[in-house]
């Protein structure tokens, strides 16, 4: 089959395309490695519209079900796409798991992906206490000390979820102060938070352990010692890359690897919105 729409990514973006591709009845296929993108590892939505308070995962339930009242969208969740191309007028995309599929035109909402510190023991205990998810992996960490590593809004959300379940949280800031354009009310719960240690001019240099995370060492950026923390679950936060490698090489990026489009979300190739 032909899909008349391949929308690539299930956040917020993607399914609210998929329901504007419902509404003009073209036949809608929805390819993503889960249902809400970033919007369902967040802990507590208190700014978005109608809602005064929903966890992430349930506005993304809800943006679900929205869309599936129209009854005309397929969805193949746990479909990663590898590859993106033009084909005698179609586009044809590939799964990691090898799948294929044809379409007309496609829509690019893939979002991002969580940027790694790339120091050593990152890999080695990446899901054995090194996580990049507070809000699926912060209940393993119950009566535990942790350490979040970041200065931005997402390292701020995930150390206030932290003090919910967690004895102690250490929270490692690059920067010398937290930045200005931070969320307030969020950084004054953290804070305000007899639970939280801040460390500022903290750069992560090393994770260690032996089959579990057991601790890491940091650099002191104004005295150059170096430093230990004694934790079982390390959070990183430090921001996020774009998902664009399946389709490098086809069309217009920019220096930060994102997609480049025009006043109509058109790519450089046409058919391609993002």
């Amino acid at each position: 089959m032909v899909y008349d729409v391949i929308i690539i990514g299930a956040g917020p973006a993607g399914m609210s395309a998929g329901v504007y591709a419902c509404r003009e009845k073209l036949s809608t296929l929805i390819l993503s490695p889960d249902i809400g993108g970033q919007t369902a590892q967040s802990w507590e939505v208190e700014n978005y519209l109608g809602y005064s308070l929903i966890t992430g995962a349930e506005l993304s339930a809800k943006f679900k079900e929205h869309l599936d009242k129209f009854d005309c969208a397929v969805f193949k969740v746990g479909a990663e796409v590898v590859n993106l191309k033009k084909s005698n007028g179609k586009f044809e995309i590939k799964t990691r798991k090898g799948e294929s599929y044809q379409g007309k035109t496609v829509i690019i909402t893939s979002g991002k992906v969580p940027r790694q510190l790339g120091v050593p023991g990152e890999k080695e205990f990446s899901g054995k206490g090194v996580t990049y998810c507070a809000t699926c992996d912060a209940p393993l960490f119950k009566n535990k000390t942790v350490a979040v590593v970041g200065g931005g809004d997402s390292a701020l959300d995930a150390t206030y979820q932290l003090t919910k379940i967690a004895s102690r949280i250490y929270l490692l800031v690059r920067g010398s102060k937290f930045k200005n354009d931070l969320d307030k009310i969020l950084m004054e719960n953290v804070t305000a938070s007899d639970k939280v240690k801040v460390i500022f001019n903290a750069s992560t240099t090393k994770i260690y352990g032996s089959q579990f995370v057991e601790g890491l060492e940091y650099q002191n950026l104004k005295t150059k010692e170096k430093e230990k923390l004694v934790v079982k679950g390390i959070f990183v936060e430090i921001g996020s890359v774009p998902s664009t490698e399946f389709i490098r090489g086809l069309v217009a990026l920019n220096q930060w690897n994102e997609i480049k489009i025009d006043k109509h979300n058109m790519t450089s190739v046409p058919g391609i919105f993002a």
